[in-house]
């Protein structure tokens, strides 16, 4: 057994090249062989989001705090709150982030590839395609 103190983990802001808006992120874990899992406490301001993006194994968003949307590509944004969980097959091309009025915390897990392969990134999210009108689930 190990334990990580928190301490010795910061808290990183994440990268400008793959999110929209100040994104802190502190890492939970990352497995090690024969665990590839990965798992992030991701925090949100309002507005904030990731770029389009999917995950080969898919990927798993927990919602810890606030309100936020989630959208796959080519259907509308969905409301997610705190206690939802979102399960994002693999492959499918999605973004997630804070509504425009609310800071939103998730933990975002997922699994790399047997090779090592995680998170494909892509083009960043329009504000229109930002702003369109959300659904409830």
């Amino acid at each position: 057994m190990k334990v990580v103190k928190a301490s010795a983990r910061p808290t990183k802001l994440a990268p400008a090249a793959n999110f929209t808006g100040t994104v802190m992120q502190d890492e939970v874990v990352v497995g090690v062989a024969p665990s590839r899992m990965r798992a992030t406490s991701v925090s949100f301001t309002p507005g904030a989001r990731t770029a389009w993006h999917s995950h080969p194994v898919g990927q798993t968003l927990y919602v810890l705090y606030g309100v936020g949307r989630v959208q796959k590509k080519g259907e509308p944004p969905i409301v997610i709150s705190p206690g939802d969980t979102v399960f994002i097959p693999p492959d499918v091309v999605h973004w997630h982030g804070a509504a425009p009025d609310r800071l939103m915390i998730h933990l975002a897990m997922s699994e790399n590839t047997d090779a090592g392969g995680g998170t494909v990134w892509m083009e960043k999210v329009t504000d229109a395609e930002y702003a369109t009108p959300p659904v409830e689930p």
